[in-house]
């Protein structure tokens, strides 16, 4: 295993972040207006997305363009990506205590209850809080700050960004052994989904927002490779970056249904648990076996040898 000490091996440029930072703004505020009139799936998790990507922009970017107005915005839509993420786990734990559990309707009325009463209860006040976020001017990250000196930005952005995306590499690397030695390690294998998450969102920053148009993606939703030589790699890093995500989000889905359970264990659903756990067991399976043919094959790190970062 490596020193865990990464640098990025393609620049990010000034003017391709402040126009992802612009547009992960006002994507936002697209999304929160989208959400406001119809809290349905779809709306939940484009709003959650975009606030993500937002929040890669603000952690990333040079104290300069953290001026109060953003700092305000991004604080208020975390709070809102919190209370979404609540109310998605509730409609997954329904949603796989009633297939992969195979629950029967008895024993699943008395949690459905106390699922759905959670739900309603969490979107209240997320709908709430996204009528406060509505009514704050949307902030311009680039005329509400203070940019001086071309250059002297460049290299603050460079520094910090790079200090972010090594600590969440070295944390990804870090833990893999972990998690893929020990299917109980948890904590563990969620921090790596959440660590590749926002690395991937980080990632998307070096691309322009042109890069990302329909026409540059594939029917499946990834990027595909661009012709700019110093960032030509970014598209097969993302679309790493997202296997892991989805791969451990799945799995992430079982573990929050099982804790669950096992906190409202006084409903007899010993055979709804172990249902779970089996499907729990396979499929983190699957994900050991992704890591050690794909990801882990080169030995000293799949970050260092398959995409130049050293």
């Amino acid at each position: 295993m490596s020193n865990l000490t990464f640098e990025v091996s393609f620049p990010i440029s000034l003017n391709t972040f402040l126009d992802n930072y612009i547009h992960n703004v006002q994507r936002v505020d697209k999304r929160v207006e989208e959400y406001a009139k119809d809290p349905n799936i779809e709306n939940i998790h484009d709003i959650r997305t975009a606030i993500r990507r937002l929040e890669a922009s603000y952690q990333s970017s040079p104290k300069q363009l953290q001026k109060k107005k953003i700092k305000k915005y991004v604080g208020i839509s975390k709070s809102l990506f919190k209370l979404n993420s609540e109310i998605r786990d509730s409609d997954i734990i329904l949603e796989k205590l009633s297939h992969e559990g195979q629950i029967p309707e008895q024993q699943l009325g008395p949690l459905k209850k106390l699922l759905v009463r959670k739900k309603d209860k969490k979107l209240s006040k997320a709908l709430s809080v996204a009528i406060d976020l509505k009514k704050l001017n949307v902030p311009h990250p680039v005329k509400d700050s203070n940019i001086y000196k071309h250059d002297k930005m460049q290299k603050k952005l460079t520094k910090k960004y790079n200090k972010i995306v090594n600590n969440f590499a070295s944390r990804i690397e870090k833990n893999l052994p972990v998690v893929i030695s020990d299917c109980e390690r948890i904590e563990e294998l969620h921090e790596i989904r959440k660590d590749s998450k926002k690395l991937r969102y980080l990632f998307e920053l070096l691309l322009s927002v042109k890069d990302k148009t329909n026409e540059n993606v594939d029917k499946d939703g990834r990027i595909s490779e661009i012709k700019d030589n110093d960032i030509h790699g970014v598209p097969g890093l993302i679309g790493t970056l997202e296997n892991i995500q989805d791969v451990l989000g799945v799995i992430h889905d079982y573990d929050i249904t099982i804790a669950y359970l096992k906190k409202h264990h006084k409903y007899e659903h010993n055979g709804v648990e172990n249902n779970i756990a089996t499907v729990r067991k396979n499929k983190y399976e699957q994900f050991v076996q992704y890591c050690k043919s794909d990801l882990l094959k080169s030995g000293d790190g799949f970050f260092i040898n398959k995409y130049g970062i050293m």
